[in-house]
C-alpha cells in the first residue's frame, strides 16, 4: 500500500495512521468554520458581493476536493491499464423532459479491486494539486455562473444551495471517513507481518468496505454528482411552488407536462451551462472515463427530480424503490452474507446499483431539508426564511393563502409525515455512521420544541413582517391591500 501511495506522490500510511481520524475530524471542523466565515449572517448590503464571493470560493473548494479524487482514480486506472477514455461525443435532446428519464437504478461500477484502490489510497482530507489550473479556473467560473442565476428570494437562494451543498458534503464525508478509518485500522492491524492469511484478511476488508457502503465510498464520480446536484438543484427558483409556475409560465409548464417544472428547469440550466465550450477542460476532468458522462447525467437527473416532494406519484415510486432495495428480502435477510466468503471472481457479479441509487437520492433529500434535522436555531432561521418567501408571494398576489394560516400545524405534520421518516431512512441504511442517529435525534427534538414554542414563533414571524410593511414606502397600488411588493419586503 505504501509503495502504491508513493507512485501517486502521496505520503505513506505509516506517517499518519494514528492521526487519520483526528485529521478527518479537523477537516469537518474547518468546513464548519469556513461556512461560518462566508459572511452571510447579518450581512449588510455593502458586503453582499464580498459574501457572495466567499460562498462561490467555498463551494468551489468543496467540489475541487472531490474532483481531485476523480483524477487520482483515473490516473491509477491508467497505471493498471483499466482506464477506458471517453470516445464518442454524446448529443442530447434539448427538449428533454428530465422527469421522464428517471432510472430505477443508475448503473454503478462493480467491485474492482484495482480500479478502487486509488480511492482508498487517498483519504479525503489530503490536498493534492492534480487538477490542471485551467480546469480549476473553469470550475470556479461555473460555480460563479450558477450563483448568478439564483434569484433574489428569501429561501430558495444561493445561500440555501450552499447550505444544501454543505449538508450533502457532510453526509458524503461520513461515508468516506468510515471507509478511510476502517481501512487504516485494517492496515494497522496487519502491520509489517507477512504471515499467511493476512493478505486474504486485507482483501476481505476491502470487500467489506465496498459492499457495506454500496460502492459509494470508492466512487468519487457519484460523490461529485451528488454535491454538484446539491449546488444546482434550485437554480433560477422563482420563490413560488410548481403549482404557481403552471399559472405564471404556461409554456414551461406545457414543455414539462406540468410535472416537476422548477426541478426540470434547474437541471436544464445546470446541464446546458456545463456543456458550453468555456467549460471543456472541466468536463475532461469530470468525464475522463468512458461512460462517466452518461452516468453523471443520470445521477443528476435522479437526485434533483427527487427534491420535488410535492409530487405524490414520484414519492410513491421512491418508497417502492427503497422497499425493493432494503426491505424486499424480509427481516431475516443479511446483506453481509451476499459478499462474505464468496470467491474473487464472483464479487463483481453483486449489483449494488439500486441500493447506491436510493441512498444517493436520500443524501440530497435530507440535505435539502437539513435545517429541520440540525440545531434548533438553524431550523428556526430557515423556517422563517421560507415563511418570508411564501408571505412575499402572497403579498404580491402570487399565492392565494396567507402562509400564517396553518403554519404551526403544518410544520408538525411535515415532521411526522416527511422529516422523521426521512431521518429514519438515513439511520437504517447504515452507511452514515452516527449521522443517522444525529439527524433523527435532532428532528425529534426540533419537533418537540416546535410543539411547545411554535405558535409564539409564528406570531413573531407575522409581527416582524407587518412591522416592515408599516414603514414600507414602496408603491403597493397593484398589490393586496395593506401589503407590499416582494422587492420591498426583501430589501428591508
Amino acid at each position: 500500500q505504501d509503495v502504491a501511495r508513493e507512485k501517486l506522490g502521496l505520503p505513506s500510511f505509516s506517517h499518519h495512521q494514528q492521526d487519520l481520524l483526528a485529521d478527518n475530524t479537523k477537516m469537518q471542523q474547518e468546513l464548519v468554520h469556513s461556512w461560518n466565515d462566508t459572511g452571510f449572517n447579518d450581512i449588510s448590503k455593502n458586503d453582499l458581493e464580498e459574501g457572495l464571493n466567499r460562498l462561490i470560493k467555498w463551494n468551489t473548494a468543496v467540489l475541487e476536493s472531490i474532483l481531485t479524487k476523480i483524477v487520482v482514480q483515473q490516473n491509477e486506472q491508467r497505471k493498471q491499464n483499466s482506464f477506458k477514455p471517453s470516445k464518442d461525443v454524446i448529443e442530447y435532446d434539448e427538449s428533454a423532459r428530465f422527469h421522464e428519464e428517471i432510472a430505477t437504478a443508475v448503473k454503478m461500477p462493480p467491485f474492482d479491486r484495482e480500479a478502487m484502490s486509488a480511492a482508498y489510497l487517498m483519504p479525503s482530507n489530503e490536498k493534492v494539486n492534480l487538477i490542471p489550473p485551467i480546469a480549476r479556473e473553469e470550475l470556479r467560473g461555473y460555480v460563479a455562473r450558477i450563483a448568478s442565476m439564483y434569484q433574489d428570494v428569501h429561501f430558495h437562494s444561493f445561500e440555501h444551495a450552499s447550505h444544501v451543498t454543505m449538508s450533502a458534503q457532510k453526509l458524503i464525508n461520513k461515508v468516506v471517513l468510515r471507509n478511510s478509518t476502517e481501512l487504516n485500522n485494517s492496515l494497522h492491524m496487519l502491520g509489517d507481518d507477512k504471515k499467511k492469511g493476512e493478505k486474504d484478511l486485507q482483501k476481505q476488508k476491502e470487500a467489506d468496505l465496498f459492499f457495506s457502503t454500496y460502492g459509494i465510498s470508492s466512487d468519487p464520480l457519484a460523490q461529485f454528482a451528488v454535491v454538484f446536484a446539491a449546488l444546482v438543484h434550485d437554480v433560477e427558483h422563482r420563490g413560488v411552488p410548481n403549482v404557481q409556475l403552471i399559472k405564471e409560465q404556461p409554456d414551461l409548464a406545457m414543455k414539462y407536462k406540468n410535472k416537476s417544472i422548477a426541478e426540470n428547469n434547474s437541471i436544464r440550466i445546470a446541464w446546458s451551462e456545463l456543456l458550453k465550450p468555456e467549460f471543456a477542460n472541466l468536463r475532461r476532468c469530470i468525464f475522463g472515463s468512458d461512460g462517466d458522462e452518461s452516468r453523471f447525467r443520470q445521477l443528476l437527473i435522479n437526485v434533483v427530480i427527487a427534491t420535488d416532494i410535492t409530487d405524490r406519484e414520484r414519492r410513491a415510486g421512491e418508497r417502492e424503490r427503497w422497499q425493493a432495495a432494503f426491505l424486499s428480502n424480509g427481516d431475516d435477510f443479511n446483506w453481509e452474507k451476499e459478499w462474505q466468503n464468496k470467491s474473487e471472481d464472483k464479487l463483481p457479479d453483486i449489483d449494488v446499483s439500486l441500493k447506491a441509487t436510493v441512498v444517493l437520492e436520500q443524501i440530497v433529500l435530507a440535505s435539502d431539508v437539513a435545517h429541520t434535522m440540525q440545531h434548533w436555531l438553524t431550523y428556526v432561521k430557515w423556517n422563517e426564511r421560507l415563511y418570508k418567501e411564501m408571505w412575499a408571494a402572497y403579498a404580491s398576489g402570487r399565492a392565494e393563502k396567507d402562509p400564517t394560516e396553518g403554519w404551526y400545524k403544518g410544520e408538525i405534520g411535515f415532521f411526522d409525515g416527511y422529516i422523521i421518516p426521512l431521518a429514519t431512512k438515513l439511520k437504517e441504511c447504515g452507511v452514515f455512521g452516527n449521522a443517522g442517529d444525529e439527524y433523527l435525534g435532532n428532528a425529534l427534538r426540533n419537533k418537540a420544541e416546535w410543539i411547545e414554542k411554535g405558535q409564539a414563533i409564528v406570531a413573531e414571524f407575522e409581527a416582524k413582517i407587518k412591522r416592515k410593511s408599516d414603514v414600507d414606502t414602496c408603491d403597493a397600488g397593484t398589490l393586496r391591500k395593506g401589503y407590499h411588493s416582494t422587492s420591498c419586503l426583501m430589501n428591508k
